[in-house]
């Protein structure tokens, strides 16, 4: 199995992420402001973007954020996307861009990291359990 390498994401690896976003959410995504997004979200420095690479080639991503949370009176790191390609999944690529993620949040200060995930993803459920994560809480969306 190749060592799975983690370089921060940059501006000109903007069609990288975003196939990997799509591929996430099983479907495309408005192409210009997904650039235009990701590009403030470059420049934002409570913002961080980890790829995971084999041999070279890139199959996986994470972004955290950070947030000071008032209910806390701390900061938290909020994975907001975590995806690996298929081909590369059962390769301990998502565990380790979950620990950099957690690191990463553990030196900014963070007391946790907390995501969302769908309720239909059950692989992803038990992916997260596997690394120590607890469902807490139960989140609610309303279209607009």
């Amino acid at each position: 199995m190749p060592a799975c390498k983690l370089r921060p994401a940059a501006a000109e690896d903007v069609e990288i992420v975003y196939g990997l976003i799509c591929e996430l959410k099983q479907a495309e995504l408005d192409r210009a402001a997904f650039h235009a997004g990701f590009a403030a979200n470059l420049q934002d420095h409570n913002m961080r973007y980890q790829l995971a690479l084999l041999d070279d080639s890139v199959v996986g991503m994470i972004g955290l954020h950070m947030q000071f949370h008032l209910h806390h009176a701390n900061w938290i790191g909020e994975i907001q996307e975590l995806v690996v390609l298929p081909q590369a999944r059962g390769q301990k690529v998502g565990s380790q861009l979950l620990a950099w993620a957690e690191e990463e949040a553990r030196k900014a200060g963070a007391e946790m990291t907390e995501l969302s995930t769908s309720v239909k993803r059950v692989d992803a459920h038990r992916f997260y359990l596997r690394e120590g994560y607890m469902q807490s809480h139960f989140r609610f969306t309303k279209p607009l």
